[in-house]
């Protein structure tokens, strides 16, 4: 896992009077978020230090961006999902994103100063483009960029591929409101994409072959996992929404499932994970949490 040494993580620090603490306010099109829920806020911040503790047990260099008082008083507390703020190529290129949901409009500009006092090239998308960076999964190996639906449209995601300058984009539809929601990437040691994990419940049939097509297309071992009901759905969905990178699945809960199991095992990947139950009331994980700096 030498590659490991390379990257960065970004990571929002918490709130300084707590996170959603007058109740969750949940968004429309996210079906994961626990509406009126208050979060037990000694437990989020003992799970934000875990968080911090696993990444830097990988020898990970954590970048930890200021959750602003401006933020905490317009009550815009995903924030701290720093995932959904810019995505970063290899060519330390960074791309801020354009949010859909008018709660969660310019979060994206409090990590601006932080990426630029790191000298990184920070440029931003068209107004008409709407793009978060949940929907993204970018493969620095391949130099490709698979994109979901949900909350981009077509311009924002052809917009970030240009930007990124990548290969080849991808458009994975489905019904999670992140792609993030719907699959995750396995990459081996070497950082080569090798395989998906997808929630099949979320695809329809037109859909599930697409995605099948892009993975023989391209090599990669697609492993189907189909939870039966909603409560079962919301658990592998928030397990799988996990930060992925070279030999390494950091999840929000163990992935047990034995084709994934198997999968790892024959290929060296380790898959570790911290509990993220407070953060995941608001409909978010560890992929969520993180973003790589490469």
């Amino acid at each position: 896992m030498n590659n490991l040494k390379k990257i960065k993580i970004a990571i929002s620090s918490l709130p300084k009077n707590g996170w959603w603490n007058n109740g969750i306010v949940a968004y429309l099109d996210n079906d994961m978020m626990s509406n009126g829920a208050i979060p037990n806020q000694e437990l989020l911040k003992k799970e934000h230090n875990n968080l911090i503790e696993i990444l830097q047990k990988y020898s990970l260099d954590t970048i930890i961006i200021p959750f602003k008082s401006e933020l905490e008083a317009n009550k815009k507390y995903d924030f701290v999902f720093m995932r959904d703020h810019f995505i970063c190529n290899t060519n330390n290129d960074i791309v801020i994103c354009n949010m859909k949901l008018s709660e969660r409009m310019n979060e994206g500009e409090y990590v601006i100063s932080t990426l630029n006092d790191l000298q990184y090239k920070v440029s931003f998308l068209d107004e008409n483009c709407v793009a978060e960076g949940g929907e993204f999964f970018y493969l620095p190996k391949e130099n490709i960029l698979l994109a979901g639906q949900c909350r981009n449209n077509l311009r924002g995601a052809e917009q970030m591929a240009e930007k990124l300058k990548v290969s080849k984009l991808y458009i994975i539809n489905s019904k999670g409101y992140h792609l993030d929601t719907s699959i995750s990437p396995i990459f081996n040691n070497e950082y080569d994409c090798i395989g998906l994990v997808c929630a099949r419940e979320v695809f329809s049939d037109s859909e599930i072959n697409d995605l099948r097509n892009i993975c023989t297309l391209n090599q990669w071992e697609l492993i189907e996992i189909e939870n039966q009901d909603m409560n079962s759905s919301l658990s592998f969905r928030t397990a799988m929404n996990g930060l992925t990178l070279p030999g390494l699945f950091i999840g929000g809960k163990n992935l047990k499932q034995k084709k994934i199991s198997d999968f790892a095992l024959s290929n060296n990947i380790i898959f570790d994970s911290i509990s993220a139950s407070q953060f995941n009331l608001s409909g978010g994980s560890v992929h969520c949490l993180t973003n790589e700096l490469f």
